[in-house]
């Protein structure tokens, strides 16, 4: 059992109302599956979800001649823009491909629910009503079986099947805006096969093609307890159905007692590490709410996390962007939590997706890009494929280069060394053989550089969105990773292939710099007033290519200046993932004030209820223009990576701990976060003062010590495997060093 000094404990999610819709539910999740429990009145809906539910239909156009980036790009320059959207976007206008709802079960009381709770520290949530009935609800901890047991009177069940033959009865159109474009039964699928017995329901769903899901339920009463147990099946096979009521049935022979104790057993373990007491309870809940979403929706060996995780929204419509990979930002966010929350199993999971779809990438980039290497779509189904969107992002050179920075952060704070040998380099030097191919023309300056140059999501898909030169996006990812494939062909030992990056990347022009030393967007071109997106900032977070409280002065100065120009824009057009994003800008450049004020205004302005991230301004509160409540599931990670980063920030060789925390945080701690080389870290500041500081490594290693804004004080020698606790002289030394001079 968990520890009960766990804060965790402390951030429940609890409810009096019904919540009213899927997406404001509570919200349960394995990785594979997942269900919301929401309702009205004496109805409580669970909606559930299944990750490889997936309408994969071709996109002729993408198989096509002109598919081709030398043709796109000569469209552009010859202002053919109407072509291009159409060959490049309008394929992403279409009903699918698309992720799939599975429906939803609908439980009636004899009476209204009063409390709704979601206790996180167990993955157990509890439906109270005015009889005293009461309702239990998990996902299994092997499985993905969804288990209920009700105490009181039981409920009559109902299965509902996805409305993908017409508009279900009753069914009112949404009243806001949630980017969904599509109704379920613009698919054209055939009715479903529908089984309905005494204590069984079920329905076996045709999807495109050859693919097909199942989904049942099956419900008794056994010592005066009704039990349910339901499943989602996929795949191909006919007797499809008969397989998942077997799942079900079988199910209901264990017990639920040992069911809830197995699920408490695996998050007591996922929340054994990555622990964090924070003085500002809002803040604290921030994080625990992104890290119990992660922990439900992104596991290994079960499919990535896509924008909705597990929670696809039910509302009989197809899910805002398709519920889709989202390559600029969405994936790479969602993960961002995983390295310093020593959750390096669930970041696993993304990682082994992105090398089983390398063959996918790789065709995908001989095909459109006629060059050797690996890119990836900036818009992806499940198994990676390109589905278009706007054209100048969708194409993106830089994608691939992105995504490999996963792949870095695992073999830098994991030092597994057969995985950088195995996966981390051969992947990035695949991206890295494309950079070089893709760049291989050159300026009049005799810089290296591409036909085609954007930062997402500037400019949104208007020509000008292709800008001229290179992006400030472009130009750090193609940096970054050719550096980063450096150091890792350093360290296996392949001198050669190290000179060869370090050569290519010394090709590139130098960045564009505003008249206060900030990143331009591209030459020319400022950071929009209220942009949402902060493409050009990428090399500060997460890339780290300009440290910004170790590095040179100037390379401080740049940060300081991007952000301070970030920060002069903010407000009207920021998504709640941009405040997330921005409080770990802030954070990388010590500015804790600002870093809590951006969580605090994502908190209170752009989180549903339940701790889901709702995109816009939803209650309309004033943070911004944009009101609609478009649930996706990166800005939670995103809030819970900047805590991290306000925490403890480590870069090879040098550690900084409390960087970026506010003045007034006086007690404040952190126990088994994760720094780069692989050490665990734990540490305190107790009424102001460093109380503790304990260091774990993996692997032996030399590392500078520094706290907050002071400059390094300690050089510590770590022995893998031994734990070092500073004794009181080196804490004082670290409190008594001389601070930057930058700050």
């Amino acid at each position: 059992m968990l520890d009960p000094s766990h804060p965790v404990w402390h951030h429940p999610l609890r409810f009096d109302d019904a919540p009213p819709s899927s997406d404001q539910g509570v919200p349960l999740g394995d990785g594979r599956v997942g269900v919301s429990l929401w309702g009205n009145a004496n109805t409580v809906c669970l909606s559930v979800d299944c990750a490889d539910l997936w309408d994969l239909r071709p996109i002729p156009e993408y198989e096509g001649a002109d598919y081709r980036w030398d043709l796109v790009a000569a469209a552009h320059r010859a202002g053919d823009h109407d072509h291009l959207q159409t060959l490049l976007e309008e394929p992403y206008n279409r009903a699918g491909p698309t992720r799939l709802s599975a429906g939803r079960l609908e439980l009636t009381f004899a009476a209204p629910a009063t409390h709704w709770h979601l206790e996180r520290a167990t993955g157990l949530a509890r439906i109270d009503f005015a009889d005293g009935s009461e309702l239990l609800a998990l996902i299994t901890a092997t499985g993905s079986v969804g288990r209920l047991q009700v105490k009181g009177t039981a409920p009559s069940v109902r299965l509902i099947t996805p409305p993908f033959g017409g508009p279900p009865e009753g069914l009112t159109p949404d009243p806001g805006f949630n980017l969904s474009r599509h109704n379920a039964w613009d698919l054209g699928y055939p009715a479903p096969q529908i089984v309905a017995e005494a204590n069984l329901d079920g329905f076996f769903q045709k999807g495109f093609g050859d693919f097909a899901f199942a989904v049942a339920v099956a419900h008794e009463t056994r010592d005066e307890l009704w039990q349910a147990a339901w499943h989602i099946g996929t795949g191909s096979d006919e007797d499809l159905l008969n397989t998942t009521v077997a799942t079900v049935n079988e199910a209901l022979t264990r017990p639920f007692t040992d069911e809830a104790q197995a699920v408490a057993d695996w998050w007591s373990d996922y929340w054994s590490r990555g622990r964090a007491q924070l003085p500002d309870p809002l803040i604290e809940q921030t994080y625990y709410a992104g890290l119990a979403q992660f922990g439900a929706a992104a596991r290994r060996g079960c499919p990535p996390a896509a924008l909705q995780g597990v929670w696809t929204t039910d509302d009989g419509r197809l899910p805002p962007w398709k519920g889709d990979y989202h390559h600029d930002l969405n994936t790479q966010m969602t993960y961002w939590p995983a390295y310093v929350g020593d959750q390096l199993e669930a970041g696993l999971g993304f990682l082994d997706w992105l090398w089983e779809t390398r063959q996918c990438c790789r065709d995908w980039t001989r095909r459109f890009y006629g060059v050797s290497g690996l890119n990836v779509p900036m818009t992806a189904d499940i198994a990676n494929r390109q589905l278009g969107g706007w054209r100048q992002y969708t194409h993106s050179v830089s994608t691939g280069a992105w995504l490999a920075h996963h792949f870095h952060l695992h073999w830098r704070y994991s030092q597994d060394r057969q995985f950088l040998r195995d996966r981390a380099y051969p992947y990035l030097k695949e991206v890295c053989d494309f950079v070089e191919a893709i760049s291989d023309q050159r300026d009049a300056l005799g810089f290296r550089s591409v036909a085609l140059s954007s930062s997402p999501e500037v400019g949104d898909n208007r020509p000008e969105a292709w800008v001229e030169g290179w992006s400030s996006y472009d130009l750090s990812l193609f940096r970054w990773v050719l550096g980063a494939a450096a150091d890792m062909a350093k360290a296996l030992a392949l001198p050669d292939q190290a000179a060869h990056w370090r050569k290519v990347e010394g090709e590139f022009p130098p960045y564009s710099l505003s008249a206060e030393g900030g990143l331009l967007v591209a030459p020319g071109v400022p950071y929009p007033e209220h942009h949402r997106h902060f493409s050009h900032a990428v090399g500060i977070h997460p890339l780290g290519l300009f440290d910004s409280l170790e590095g040179a002065g100037s390379d401080r100065q740049l940060a300081r200046a991007t952000v301070a120009e970030i920060d002069r824009a903010s407000g009207d057009f920021w998504m709640g993932y941009s405040h997330a994003w921005a409080a770990a800008l802030s954070a990388c450049i010590g500015d804790g004030e600002t870093a809590r004020k951006r969580l605090r205004d994502y908190q209170t302005a752009f989180v549903f209820p339940n701790g889901f991230h709702a995109n816009g301004d939803w209650r309309r509160l004033g943070y911004g223009k944009a009101p609609f409540g478009a649930f996706t599931i990166e800005g939670a990670m995103g809030a819970a990576d900047a805590v991290q980063t306000m925490l403890i920030q480590s870069a090879p060789g040098r550690m900084r701990l409390f960087p970026a925390i506010p003045a007034d945080w006086l007690d404040v701690s952190f126990d088994g976060l994760r720094a780069d080389g692989a050490v665990l870290v734990s540490a305190a500041v107790e009424r102001g003062r460093l109380g503790r500081v304990m260091l774990k490594a993996h692997t032996s290693a030399h590392i500078q010590l520094a706290y907050r804004d002071q400059v390094s004080a300690l050089e510590l020698t770590l022995i893998a495997g031994q734990t070092l606790t500073l004794d009181e002289g080196q804490i004082a030394q670290l409190e008594t060093a001389p601070k930057l001079s930058s700050f």
